[in-house]
């Protein structure tokens, strides 16, 4: 899903979208009058959260870039990839939008997919069972989390992380084969990928992310038949989190 930031309708009525100094930004939803409607088609595949945010930044040419180009179109700039981890709804107090009901939505960048640095010791003395006891246990919110929860959202994340490689224990959890080589830390190299992205449940769960080779990382995401490799994917990890779930 493609997002852009920086028209001029959010600046003239007093709000607009902002950077925040831990990579994250916050981005406003769409409706130029009155109150945010949650079932607008772009703020309903926010709140949905299963897309990925492309997010461009637009601004007006200056004149010598009017004069160089020979046009007066918009430029872009990519800002990177981000995933909705939530959102709040704010009431502007002034401005033309006072009393407004308006959707923030908090874009945190897609930093987690990929590969976890983690020690031997911490992998090897990792009790997969407390574990995952802890993360089925604490589910992250569905809906709103806001910047003073971003550590613990993050925190969340780098655990589940942990488990899934826990759970993998060296092998491909995709194709089943051994891990193609041993990091610097001295474990078998796996990344770890989310099955489904950003889930209704939230974008970190067990049964939704799995430590797989770099060959079948790129099959989830670029083959022809990623589709079906993802549902089979679900379909073993539902398989081992259903045999763990009986070793309680």
């Amino acid at each position: 899903m493609i997002v852009t930031s920086g028209g001029r309708h959010g600046k003239k009525v007093g709000y607009s979208d902002e950077p925040l100094q831990n990579g994250c930004w916050w981005y406003f939803g769409q409706g130029q009058n009155g109150d945010h409607s949650i079932t607008n088609p772009a703020n309903a595949r926010l709140i949905e959260g299963k897309r990925s945010i492309l997010l461009f930044t637009t601004r007006e040419p200056t004149a010598s870039e009017v004069r160089q180009r020979g046009n007066y179109r918009k430029l872009f700039a990519f800002q990177g990839t981000f995933n909705v981890s939530g959102y709040e709804v704010v009431v502007p107090e002034s401005g033309p939008r006072a009393g407004d009901k308006l959707l923030k939505f908090l874009l945190v960048p897609v930093e987690s997919e990929g590969y976890l640095a983690i020690s031997s010791q911490e992998l090897s003395s990792g009790n997969i069972q407390t574990l995952r006891n802890e993360l089925i246990g604490n589910t992250a919110p569905a809906s709103v989390i806001t910047v003073t929860a971003l550590r613990e959202y993050r925190f969340r994340s780098q655990k589940v992380k942990r488990y899934a490689l826990l759970r993998a224990n060296g092998t491909c959890e995709a194709c089943n084969s051994p891990s193609p080589f041993i990091d610097s830390n001295g474990n078998g190299y796996l990344e770890v990928h989310h099955i489904l992205r950003l889930a209704d449940d939230g974008p970190d769960e067990p049964q939704n992310v799995a430590a797989i080779c770099p060959n079948c990382h790129r099959r989830a995401h670029h083959s022809n038949d990623r589709d079906a490799f993802q549902q089979q994917l679900l379909t073993a990890i539902a398989t081992k989190e259903e045999l763990l779930s009986k070793q309680i």
